[in-house]
C-alpha cells in the first residue's frame, strides 16, 4: 500500500482534531472545566449548515457561513444558560463534568428524536478533485485543511493582537491575579466561550460536508480531541495542536500498518503510554490541569 496517502489524511484528521483539542484547552485553563458539552455545539454547526443548505436552499458557501456563526452562538448560549450557573456556585470539576456530558447527551438524544438518525449530506454531487504525490484528494478534503489552518491562525491573532484575546490569556495564566487587576472574568468567559465554539464549528462544517449529519458526528472528534490533549499536554496552546497531529498520523497509519478495525486501539494506546512514560504531555503542561483540578 502506498505509504503517502495515508500521511496526508493523517494531516488532515490532525489538524481537525486539534481544533477541537484548542477549544476544549481554552476553555479548560480559562474555566477549569472540561467542556464535553462542546460535542452538542459541534452537531448546532452542523446541522445548522445542513438546514441552511437543504432546508433553507442557500448556497453551500452561505450555509458554511451558518454553521460557522451557530457554533458560537450555541457555545455562548449554553454558558449563559446552564454553566454560569454551577461556575457561580462553586460546583465541583467532578459536577461540571457530568453537566458538560448532560449536555452534550441531550442534544444527541434530542436530535435523534426530533430529527431522527439519519444521516443527512450537504453536497450530494460528486464532488472534483485532483492527484498529488499519488493520493486523490477532493475539493472538501483540501478546504477541510485550509479552514483548520486558517482557525488556527485567527486564533493566535486573537489571543495575541486584540484585548480581549489578551483577557483571556490573563484569565488562563492566573484567575485570581487577573481578577485582582480588574479583569472582568465573566467577559473573559464568554469570549473564551465563543472563540472555543467558532473553532469547533470550523471542524464540524467541513467534515459535516465530507461524512454527513447524524446525531453521532461529533463523538468520535471530541474524545479524540481530549485524546490529543492528554498526549500533548498544556504548557503552551501549540501543544495540543501537535498532539492532534500525532494522533491524526497514529489513527492513519494504524490503517497502513495494519486495518481500519485497529485505528482506535493504536490512537488510545498512544494515550496511554504518553500518560505511562510523560504523564505531564509529551511537551508538558499537564501540571496545569492538575492545578486547576
Amino acid at each position: 500500500m502506498q505509504f503517502v496517502p495515508y500521511v496526508v489524511n493523517g494531516i488532515a484528521l490532525g489538524l481537525s482534531v486539534a481544533l477541537i483539542a484548542l477549544a476544549l484547552a481554552l476553555i479548560w485553563r480559562t474555566v477549569g472545566m472540561i467542556d464535553f458539552g462542546l460535542g452538542a455545539v459541534y452537531l448546532a454547526a452542523a446541522y445548522a449548515a445542513y438546514f441552511a443548505k437543504g432546508v433553507l436552499g442557500l448556497p453551500y458557501p452561505a450555509a458554511a457561513v451558518v454553521g460557522l456563526l451557530a457554533g458560537p452562538v450555541a457555545s455562548v448560549l449554553i454558558y449563559l444558560i446552564i454553566y454560569r450557573f454551577f461556575l457561580q456556585k462553586g460546583a465541583s470539576l467532578f459536577v461540571l463534568v457530568l453537566v458538560a456530558l448532560s449536555v452534550f447527551t441531550a442534544a444527541q438524544h434530542g436530535l435523534g428524536a426530533t430529527v431522527t438518525a439519519q444521516k443527512f449530506y450537504l453536497i450530494d454531487d460528486i464532488v472534483p478533485g485532483f492527484s498529488f504525490l499519488g493520493t486523490r484528494l477532493n475539493i472538501v478534503q483540501i478546504a477541510k485543511m485550509l479552514v483548520s489552518l486558517i482557525a488556527l491562525a485567527g486564533l493566535a491573532w486573537f489571543c495575541l493582537s486584540t484585548k480581549a484575546g489578551q483577557c483571556v490569556l490573563a484569565v488562563a495564566d492566573n484567575p485570581s491575579l487577573a481578577q485582582a487587576l480588574g479583569v472582568d472574568t465573566n467577559r473573559a468567559r464568554m469570549w473564551t466561550f465563543g472563540v472555543a465554539g467558532l473553532i469547533v464549528a470550523a471542524a464540524a462544517v467541513p467534515e459535516a460536508t465530507e461524512s454527513g449529519v447524524d446525531p453521532y458526528l461529533a463523538s468520535n472528534p471530541i474524545f479524540l480531541g481530549l485524546a490529543a490533549i492528554i498526549i500533548g499536554g498544556l504548557g503552551r496552546f501549540r501543544n495540543p495542536v501537535l498532539g492532534g497531529l500525532l494522533l491524526g498520523l497514529a489513527f492513519h497509519l494504524a490503517v497502513w500498518a495494519f486495518s481500519s478495525q485497529w485505528q482506535e486501539v493504536v490512537a488510545y494506546s498512544l494515550v496511554l503510554l504518553a500518560l505511562i512514560v510523560r504523564p505531564q504531555g509529551l511537551f508538558g503542561g499537564m501540571s496545569v490541569a492538575r492545578e486547576r483540578a
